[in-house]
């Protein structure tokens, strides 16, 4: 078996094989010998010849890189495939490691693709895949929430992505993992630019209205570009359709011309609640408006109107990735398993007030859910409301951000199981699981591997440490 050599910057030898396993606008990518990692060479001579392309490229591996940071490194590296060497011989490249084999069709007609997200968002390819390579709704809602992680991060490191997409994405949603590919170009904002203005369907308005001025007046990528992809994406994953193309017609003059305004300078959400001039109407286009936004929940809502409403147009305005976290998180929480085993979806999302109905299949609950609200004590006993709600089913865990106020759910988050709720013999039970102090209505310890019954109005804190909660349990009507 013919082999060739690459030098990395720290003067270590990589044997590489010399046929060719993909290629992009700026790379070329071949296998190392033990195809644990792969070798990606810059095209472009003149990449070579760049100083700012090393710098780059030492910055990313260096000072911005998250998957060296001794806590949480292993956490992201398992969110970004990053770049692990910097390649000087025979040409500039990079040494990344290669895509996990989840990341790839095992079986069926696309056996060996790439798992790249458009196979998932878009309801044409999702109705060539096999049901159990699609998933359940539920693990587009936990991928959503890793990604919203992952740029998080980038942005706190004050880098910029620039081009993400669903090409740039890899999802396995039935295993719940994604990892953001393509990490050598990242941008520093007023030091690295961006090497390409993004994708379409996915480059944000100002940058597709400013992209024929001077240099001057061009608007380029940067993270408030990246929140805006962010958006597109989730709701692609979401709600299976894209949040600008609906019905409206910008321009006659060519169906190019018109997506370029529907984009851009002439952007328009289709769940606008102000302007319904891209709304798609019932009848015959209302297959393409199967669930609308409300039905994701108030948290979700709020922050898609906030990314495609008053930050379409405003940059500044639209919502960071540690509220799309936020967002995503608490909805996690209102999320129920739909009781129709040929249910579509498999999940959906409680609306507080409302009988629990699928809107995949449009089953009903058989019966009531326990529902706890969450209290917290700023002082010793004086316990007030957070406007948070948790959704209970059977098997539902309760973990430290659940029982905990200053906890959250990130990469930091220990994922003991701390308590759960089990539905046995026609009623609720709470079960202590790992808590040290959890108190019953009437006062009395719940000690480890005990259960107590739920009932409407009881009170029942979680644990005595302090920012502690206490829950108030009502149920579903």
């Amino acid at each position: 078996m013919r082999t060739e050599v690459a030098i990395l910057a720290n003067g270590q030898r990589v044997e590489y094989l010399p046929t060719v396993i993909g290629e992009g606008g700026m790379k070329r990518v071949y296998f190392t010998v033990d195809k644990k990692s792969v070798v990606c060479f810059f095209k472009e001579e003149s990449d070579a010849r760049d100083p700012n392309r090393m710098q780059r490229l030492e910055a990313i591996m260096g000072d911005y890189n998250p998957t060296t940071h001794a806590s949480t490194g292993d956490y992201f590296r398992d969110l970004f495939c990053w770049p692990t060497g910097i390649i000087v011989q025979p040409r500039l490249g990079v040494l990344a490691p290669a895509y996990a084999a989840n990341f790839f069709f095992q079986s069926g007609r696309f056996k060996g693709k790439e798992k790249k997200g458009q196979w998932f968002s878009s309801a044409k390819l999702r109705k060539m895949l096999d049901s159990d390579q699609r998933g359940n709704w539920i693990n587009y809602l936990q991928i959503s929430l890793l990604i919203a992680q992952a740029v998080r991060r980038m942005h706190a490191a004050g880098l910029a992505h620039s081009d993400l997409s669903s090409n740039n994405i890899l999802i396995d949603p039935p295993g719940r993992r994604c990892a953001v590919i393509d990490c050598d170009g990242l941008v520093v904002p007023g030091k690295y630019n961006a090497d390409v203005l993004g994708t379409p369907g996915y480059i944000a308005p100002e940058v597709l209205k400013t992209m024929n001025l001077g240099d001057q007046q061009r608007v380029l990528p940067s993270t408030r570009t990246d929140l805006y992809a962010m958006s597109v994406l989730i709701y692609e994953y979401l709600l299976r359709r894209h949040p600008l193309r609906g019905p409206k017609v910008n321009s006659l003059a060519s169906s190019e011309e018109d997506d370029f305004l529907s984009m851009g300078e002439k952007a328009v959400f289709i769940e606008n609640p102000q302007d319904t001039s891209n709304h798609w109407s019932r009848g015959k286009d209302w297959p393409k408006m199967e669930q609308s936004l409300d039905r994701l929940g108030p948290y979700l809502q709020k922050v898609f109107l906030k990314a495609f409403v008053d930050g379409l147009h405003n940059p500044s305005a639209r919502p960071s990735a540690f509220e799309w976290e936020d967002a995503l998180g608490k909805t996690l929480d209102l999320a129920i398993p739909c009781s129709n085993s040929s249910c579509p979806e498999k999940w959906f999302v409680y609306i507080d007030g409302e009988k629990p109905r699928c809107p995949w299949c449009g089953t009903t609950l058989q019966h009531p859910l326990p529902l706890l609200d969450f209290y917290y004590a700023p002082r010793a006993g004086q316990f007030r409301s957070e406007s948070l709600l948790l959704v209970c089913w059977d098997k539902r865990t309760l973990h430290e951000w659940h029982v905990y106020q200053n906890r959250r759910l990130n990469e930091s988050s220990d994922k003991t199981m701390l308590a759960t709720t089990r539905f046995h013999e026609g009623k609720w039970l709470l079960g202590n699981v790992a808590l040290d102090s959890l108190v019953s209505p009437s006062g009395t310890p719940v000690p480890r591997s005990q259960y107590r019954l739920l009932s409407e109005d009881d009170e029942i804190l979680l644990t005595k440490e302090d920012r502690g909660r206490l829950v108030k349990v009502r149920f579903t009507k």
